[in-house]
C-alpha cells in the first residue's frame, strides 16, 4: 500500500528524503577508520550508526561476527521494504522491477546450495534480501531438500516459469549456468520493455541499463572464454546494451594481441578498464596500453579478469548511475542509486568484518571494497 498521493510534489518529497538518507551512508574516510578497528569496535560502530535497531535487538548469545552479519542483512531488507512502502506509483513499480535482480542472485545461491548440500546458515550469510522475496520466504526456501521443491515453492515469483522450465528434467552439468543465463535474459528484456513502454517515466533509466548490460556482457565473454570452447556465444549475451551480441562474438574469436586490443578499443571496453585500473591503483598515469597489457595476459591465458578490476568496474557503474540521478533528481534513479549504494555499504561492512575475523590485512580488504 502506498502512503502518498501520486503527484509531482510526492515525487519531489520521496526523492528529497532519499537524498538525505544517501548523505548518511558511510564515507570513504570512515571506511579507512573502520579498516583499522577490531571486530568489537566495528560492531560498536555499526550499533551507533544506521544499524542500531537491528544490532540492539539481536541476542548477545550470538558471536560478534554473527551479530554483524545478521544486523546488516536485516537492515538491508528493512531499508528496501521501507523505501518501497513510501515510493508512489511509477517510482514504486520501476524500483520493484529493477530490484528483482537480487531475487535472481538469491535463488541461484539457494539452488546451488541445495544441490551441493551447503549448510543453510552459510547460504543465508551471503543472501541479499533486497528483492521482492521477503527474508521469511528466503528462509523457507533454505529448508527445502531438492531443487524441484524449491521450484514448486516459487510459483508466485515473476520468473518462476523460467526456473520450472529449465530444471524440469532435474540436475545436470551446466544446469545452473543455463538457468542463470535464462533468468537474466528475461529480466533485462522485461525491464527494458517496462522502461520504454510499460511504466511512465521509466525511460530515464535506459542509459544506465544499456551501460549495465555492456558490463555484464564483458564479464560473461571473459567467463565463457575461460570455461568453454563453444563456437557461438551470442545466446549468452544480453541484448539491449550499447554493444550488440555480435560485437562480443567478434571479440570472443580474437586470439591475436593487436586484433584483441583493436577490438576492445573499437568497442569502448578498453577505456572502461583503463579508468577502472586508475581508480583501483590510485594512479592517474595508467594509460590504455597498460590496461590492454593487463587484460590481454588474462585473455591469452583463458582466465577471467582480476576480481579487483571488476570491483573497480562496479564502482564506475555506480558513479555512472549517480550522474544520471543528478540529471533526473525526481525520478526512479535517485531511489535506485541510493539502494545500490546501500547494498554496497552492506557488502563492504561484511567484507571488513570477515577480513577482521580471519586476520586479513587492511590493505587487502580495501582492494575488495566498492566506494
Amino acid at each position: 500500500m502506498h502512503h502518498y498521493l501520486v503527484t509531482p510534489s510526492s515525487y519531489r518529497y520521496i526523492c528529497t528524503r532519499i537524498g538525505l538518507r544517501k548523505k548518511s551512508l558511510i564515507t570513504p574516510e570512515q571506511y579507512n577508520r573502520l579498516l583499522n578497528m577490531e571486530l568489537s569496535q566495528l560492531l560498536r560502530f555499526i550499533g551507533e550508526s544506521g544499524y542500531d535497531e537491528e544490532v540492539h535487538t539481536l541476542s548477545s548469545a550470538f558471536s560478534e561476527i554473527e551479530r554483524i552479519e545478521q544486523a546488516l542483512t536485516r537492515n538491508l531488507a528493512n531499508t528496501y521494504r521501507n523505501i518501497l512502502s513510501i515510493a508512489p506509483g511509477a517510482l514504486h513499480e520501476m524500483a520493484e522491477r529493477y530490484f528483482t535482480r537480487y531475487d535472481i542472485e538469491n535463488i541461484m545461491l539457494i539452488l546451488r546450495g541445495c544441490q551441493f548440500q551447503i549448510p543453510p546458515e552459510r547460504i543465508r550469510a551471503v543472501l541479499i534480501p533486497a528483492g521482492v522475496l521477503t527474508p521469511a520466504q528466503l528462509d523457507h526456501l533454505l529448508i527445502l531438500r531438492t531443487i524441484r521443491e524449491i521450484s514448486e515453492h516459487l510459483s508466485s515469483w515473476p520468473y518462476a516459469g523460467v526456473v520450472s522450465r529449465v530444471i524440469s528434467e532435474g540436475y545436470r552439468r551446466g544446469l545452473f549456468a543455463s538457468l542463470e543465463n535464462e533468468l537474466y535474459l528475461q529480466y533485462y528484456e522485461n525491464l527494458i520493455a517496462d522502461a520504454r513502454f510499460g511504466i511512465r517515466g521509466g525511460d530515464v533509466i535506459l542509459p544506465h541499463l544499456r551501460f549495465e548490460i555492456d558490463i555484464q556482457n564483458i564479464r560473461n565473454v571473459f567467463r565463457l572464454r575461460a570455461g568453454s570452447r563453444m563456437a557461438d556465444i551470442t545466446p549468452y549475451m544480453i541484448p539491449g546494451g550499447y554493444l550488440t551480441p555480435e560485437d562480443f562474438q567478434r571479440l570472443y574469436t580474437v586470439s591475436d594481441r593487436e586484433a584483441f586490443v583493436s577490438e576492445l578499443s573499437r568497442a569502448g571496453i578498453i577505456s572502461i578498464l583503463t579508468e577502472a585500473l586508475r581508480n583501483l591503483r590510485c594512479d592517474a598515469s595508467i594509460c590504455e596500453t597498460d590496461a590492454a597489457d593487463v587484460v590481454w595476459r588474462r585473455w591469452a591465458a583463458r582466465k577471467t579478469p582480476l576480481y579487483t578490476v571488476m570491483l573497480a568496474v562496479n564502482t564506475m557503474l555506480l558513479h555512472h548511475l549517480d550522474g544520471l540521478a543528478r540529471r533526473h533528481p525526481f525520478s526512479v534513479l535517485p531511489i535506485i542509486s541510493y539502494m545500490e549504494h546501500k547494498r554496497y555499504e552492506v557488502a563492504n561492512l561484511r567484507a571488513i568484518a570477515r577480513g577482521k575475523q580471519f586476520g586479513v590485512s587492511p590493505d587487502f580488504i580495501r582492494q575488495h571494497l566498492v566506494m
